[in-house]
């Protein structure tokens, strides 16, 4: 596998949670050091997308600033990849605080070399490209799809070669529970242990 990359997405703007989730404090932590702290171990850097103009939620790491203005993930993602020369990054959105290396380890080890995004399955067969390893061979795809004002990454799934990967191949972990997000202030409850 190439080199690769750690990118936290902390640019949102958290409009069902009140405000940006990468600055909210879990155990001690902001959502997006954790998110950095997972990552770590796999890659040679980790990076934290923030919006255009905003601060950085997780200050042990550089980060970069999304292109343009309310373009949700991709243009965290597209930012990434512009910063980043020719390797391949692993995505995971800061709001996924159940999300840790030995995860993040496991899915890594499933990707095939022909795949343009590896992302886990949950148990209701929901698509997490938010948590996902995101091939230099997307970006393309990416910037076009930007281009066309297409800011929703399930639209461009179909222009890449993906690789879902289901449950069972995750038999040590509960993916119900790791891949659940926090979308509001009260989800954060059920993490108060992670």
């Amino acid at each position: 596998m190439a080199q690769t990359i750690g990118v936290v997405l902390a640019g949102g703007e958290g409009r069902r949670f009140g405000g940006p989730k990468g600055g909210v404090v879990l155990g001690g932590s902001t959502l997006a050091d954790r998110a950095a702290r997972a990552l770590k171990p796999l890659c040679g850097s980790v990076i934290i997308s923030v919006a255009r103009g905003t601060g950085n939620p997780a200050t042990a790491y550089a980060s970069v600033e999304d292109e343009g203005t309310r373009r949700g993930p991709l243009g965290g993602i597209a930012a990434a990849f512009a910063a980043t020369g020719s390797a391949d990054l692993i995505v995971l959105a800061c709001d996924y605080p159940a999300v840790g290396t030995s995860f993040l380890r496991s899915m890594l080890a499933a990707a095939r070399d022909a795949d343009d995004l590896v992302m886990p399955v949950d148990p209701s067969g929901r698509d997490h490209p938010l948590v996902a390893l995101w091939r230099r061979s997307a970006e393309p795809v990416v910037r076009a799809a930007l281009a066309e004002e297409t800011y929703k990454v399930q639209a461009l799934l179909p222009d890449l070669a993906v690789h879902r990967l289901p449950s069972v191949l995750f038999p040590n972990f509960d993916l119900g529970r790791v891949l659940a997000n926090v979308n509001w202030p009260a989800d954060l409850e059920a993490f108060q242990d992670a």
